[in-house]
């Protein structure tokens, strides 16, 4: 409702924590389009143009579960404080190298991997400090504002970020640069003592303490079955998305129009953000898990036979529309159900299963691409996203989830 965001909003802490990852997520998004792009103009092959951005989510795949055990371990500030400054020298060397023209695809790798790593920090970490910030019956509203973070920043950086490329390949990375350095500086200005968890009395190995986030994501049904959906609707989407963007380069199609894309079906996300909270309160969050789903598997089927950046924006737009209030009631459950001391292990758990096999997605779809052109590989996600729905539908707690 109107009155619980602006209760939320009157709330410092989280209006620091909101506005200081909204700049990061500005520059992450700018980096992530921009990625695949300068690998295909250094390289000249689609199937290596998405090897840097598979090195970024391969790096927080590989630093997810290490992450969440070290996350309740260590005090939250410092965690957000230390992946921000990690992210900013990262970023700042690619930075560096693009704007001397010494940029290198084991370069961009590289440090794609290590940012994914540190970037892999920061939402076990903030899920935990919203956690403490945020009262518990404001936690729905809470999520749906980060949906909106979230998405509005998608809808900015794209056609940033493909405006800046345009001018300088070292412009948005060096924007991203500057973006980690304002994460830092704002979790230095919250007040709420955001410290390590309290431990259990009986010591536990490094092993034992992620087999512990991972047991309790495999026991608990709901979150066992959204995130086995999670896994595969990322990994679909991500070949989609990434299969479209490879098709549009071959094409010729300007960089800033590429960017076009992802506003214009981000902007469609950001409406669906703004009323999470009234969908959130009318309907189930088990029902609209399963018809997000759906609905992402019927519009990707026609982007196969165009090339015009109009419709495929259209087309994503009325597929992102509930995605928001999806992500935001399946969050929001979580932090519920998640005890404090878990939080950072179950977070990244969850991550780790929803984002295990995305890594390979960019580098399937140019070599898709390659072997059996745009449409076909576009066609190959769409069935993808199809299949992604059985984990749902197959599961009895997820359609009785309230």
């Amino acid at each position: 409702s109107g009155s619980g965001v602006r209760e939320l909003w009157r709330n410092r802490d989280f209006a620091i924590l909101w506005s200081g990852e909204a700049m990061s997520e500005l520059g992450s998004v700018m980096t992530m389009l921009v990625l695949p792009l300068i690998g295909y103009a250094i390289t000249g092959s689609t199937a290596q143009a998405g090897l840097a951005t598979t090195g970024v989510l391969l790096g927080g795949v590989v630093a997810g579960l290490p992450a969440g055990v070290l996350v309740d371990r260590w005090a939250r500030h410092r965690v957000l404080l230390g992946a921000s400054l990690a992210g900013a020298i990262l970023y700042g060397s690619l930075a560096a190298a693009a704007l001397a023209n010494h940029l290198t695809l084991a370069h961009l790798v590289v440090a794609g991997f290590l940012g994914g790593a540190a970037e892999s920090f920061f939402a076990p970490a903030t899920s935990a400090a919203i956690r403490k910030i945020v009262p518990r019956e404001q936690l729905p509203v809470a999520f749906s504002q980060l949906q909106a973070r979230h998405h509005a920043a998608q809808l900015a950086g794209s056609p940033l970020g493909g405006a800046l490329y345009a001018v300088s390949r070292g412009l948005p990375f060096l924007v991203d640069a500057v973006s980690y350095s304002v994460v830092a500086l704002a979790v230095t200005r919250i007040r709420t003592p955001l410290p390590a968890p309290e431990r259990d009395a009986e010591a536990r190995g490094f092993l034992a303490e992620v087999r512990e986030g991972l047991g309790f994501v495999w026991r608990e049904p709901v979150i066992r079955a959204i995130m086995l959906w999670g896994g595969a609707i990322n990994f679909s989407v991500g070949l989609v998305l990434v299969t479209v963007t490879l098709r549009l380069v071959r094409v010729g199609v300007h960089p800033i129009a590429i960017g076009a894309v992802d506003a214009i079906a981000v902007a469609a996300a950001l409406v669906g953000a703004m009323v999470a909270p009234w969908i959130l309160s009318r309907v189930r969050t088990g029902a609209m898990t399963i018809a997000t789903g759906l609905l992402l598997a019927v519009v990707v089927v026609p982007i196969a036979w165009t090339n015009n950046v109009v419709v495929i924006g259209v087309l994503l737009a009325v597929g992102f529309f509930l995605l928001p209030a999806n992500n935001s009631g399946i969050s929001a459950y979580f932090v519920f159900v998640v005890p404090d001391r878990l939080q950072g292990r179950v977070n990244s758990a969850s991550g780790f299963i929803a984002n295990g096999v995305v890594p390979v997605a960019p580098v399937l779809a140019g070599v898709l691409i390659a072997v059996a052109g745009g449409r076909t590989a576009t066609l190959i996600g769409a069935g993808f996203v199809a299949l992604s729905l059985l984990p749902l539908v197959l599961s009895p707690a997820v359609r009785g989830l309230g």
